[in-house]
């Protein structure tokens, strides 16, 4: 990538940086657990960040989701105003979809970026393979499913499928999901849960995200601050949703995944 290109994002990046100090540290979101009350809960995520007073206000859940529909819209705007190239804008939105995200991305060109899809292509998969194994889905049902475009080779999770579970995780233990892979298979023997595993992957993605910061000039930073804001107004949904309904705080707790500060 010419350095004229990555040159263009000198604002950009330097206007991120400045947003960075605004974001909610994991930490902050694990005490508001804890919290007596949504209210009281709200009230340390906004002291943390930068919302409007409006989220200490908040009185029902349809509150709640007005307002985070108004941050997600104002982030929107924001990166399409300092993320300078339309395929990447449009990756970002897909980011749900990392097959199509990648599509996208790949004509821009950034090797971070790309990465980043692929190891969310990566982590779809194994989600779909560990639920198909769980539900003893067919073969064709799990080839079916898998996504095109991660790392891992989807032969690789087809012929793992058969196996037992602990040498279908030797099949995985060089790749850099190996202990993620390990602790899921304890997670499913000892409490026939996937929550450990969503939330790993969570982790294991913004551990990526948070390399960007070492990058002077380009859109990684740039991007990468637009993905850890909409996690971070995820997180507030869950979070003020979560107390709303009382529900308990280890469960609250353990969803909790990591944030980019």
């Amino acid at each position: 990538m010419s350095s004229a290109k990555r040159l263009a994002y000198a604002y950009a990046v330097g206007r991120v940086r400045a947003l960075e100090k605004y974001l909610v540290p994991e930490a902050i979101f694990r005490e508001a657990t804890e919290a007596d009350d949504f209210r009281s809960a709200l009230k340390l995520v906004y002291d943390a960040g930068a919302y409007p007073e409006d989220l200490i206000r908040v009185g029902s859940s349809a509150d709640l989701d007005a307002l985070l529909q108004r941050e997600e819209e104002k982030l929107k705007h924001l990166l399409e105003e300092i993320l300078v190239e339309r395929d990447l804008l449009e990756a970002w939105s897909l980011e749900a979809k990392p097959d199509k995200a990648l599509a996208l991305s790949s004509r821009a060109g950034y090797p971070f970026i790309n990465d980043y899809f692929r190891q969310r292509i990566d982590l779809a998969n194994v989600k779909i393979f560990f639920r198909a194994k769980y539900m003893e889905f067919s073969l064709d049902k799990l080839e079916r499913a898998l996504l095109f475009g991660g790392a891992i080779a989807q032969r690789t999770f087809l012929e793992a499928y058969p196996l037992p579970w602990s040498e279908a995780a030797e099949r995985f233990r060089a790749t850099p999901y190996g202990e993620l892979w390990a602790q899921t298979v304890e997670d499913i023997k000892e409490r026939e849960t996937f929550v450990g595993l969503e939330r790993r992957s969570e982790d294991f993605l913004m551990a990526y995200l948070r390399r960007a910061k070492y990058i002077t000039f380009g859109p990684e930073p740039v991007f990468s601050y637009g993905l850890a804001k909409k996690k971070e107004i995820g997180l507030i949904r869950f979070l003020g949703v979560g107390k709303m309904l009382h529900i308990p705080v280890e469960v609250l707790k353990g969803r909790i995944s990591a944030t980019y500060v």
